[in-house]
């Protein structure tokens, strides 16, 4: 094994403007907030496409990827929405972990290293990173596309409620998500589905949810007047 010369953060997020960089441009993620994140611009039906660089305990990291949504706000303390509409405020509502990441996360490959970029020292950085590079505008770029408009956003997040329950344990919940998207869409039927089912489970654990229940409430019905 290499000598220990850990990679700190400023020597990464050089190498990530050397590296990193270019790779997202390529498949149009192309703002950079200067530290770990990527994005694109937001699309005619307010879809933002995110890669966010996440450094784990120990000497290592990987990349997570994902969908802003320009009208889907997140709660804070249960009392106060804040939007994402921003560069400097994008976030990943609709969340994913690099495969390699995603099975070690979950315990079935915890052995192999792979999509997990070492900070052991700069050498294995740099190889660690362009492993990943190399394949990574292949396994984003048809990820996104499939997911470029609302239904198709509505469909995919449907899908990973009902064969994926680590997804929905998310801290942006999809029966959240969803609660907004069919708004936009104009389906209040379907949004009120999703929002029911998203607050009888909150309010089940505690009744401190309903100040965040009245509050999304009001947001989805200023949403669906103005479609």
């Amino acid at each position: 094994m290499d000598s220990l010369d850990e990679v700190r953060a400023e020597k990464r997020i050089e190498i990530f403007e050397e590296l990193v960089s270019p790779v997202m441009s390529s498949i149009g993620l192309n703002n950079w907030n200067g530290k770990y994140l990527w994005f694109s611009d937001f699309n005619s039906e307010g879809i933002k496409f995110v890669v966010e660089y996440q450094v784990f305990k120990g000497f290592g990291g990987s990349f997570a990827f994902g969908i802003c949504y320009e009208n889907v706000p997140t709660v804070s303390n249960w009392k106060k929405l804040v939007n994402h509409k921003t560069d400097k405020s994008t976030k990943i509502h609709y969340y994913k972990r690099l495969e390699g990441w995603q099975a070690s996360y979950d315990g079935t490959d915890r052995t192999s290293g792979r999509d997990i970029v070492s900070h052991w020292n700069e050498v294995d950085f740099r190889k660690t990173l362009f492993t990943i590079l190399e394949s990574l505008p292949s396994r984003l770029e048809p990820w996104f596309k499939a997911r470029s408009n609302r239904d198709q956003n509505i469909l995919e997040l449907q899908n990973e409620i009902k064969g994926n329950t680590e997804f929905v344990r998310r801290i942006v919940n999809p029966d959240y998500i969803l609660c907004f998207l069919n708004a936009e869409k104009g389906d209040l039927e379907k949004s009120k589905v999703h929002f029911s089912k998203y607050f009888d489970e909150k309010l089940a654990i505690s009744k401190e949810f309903e100040p965040m229940q009245e509050l999304i409430s009001k947001r989805i019905e200023k949403l669906t007047l103005t479609q």
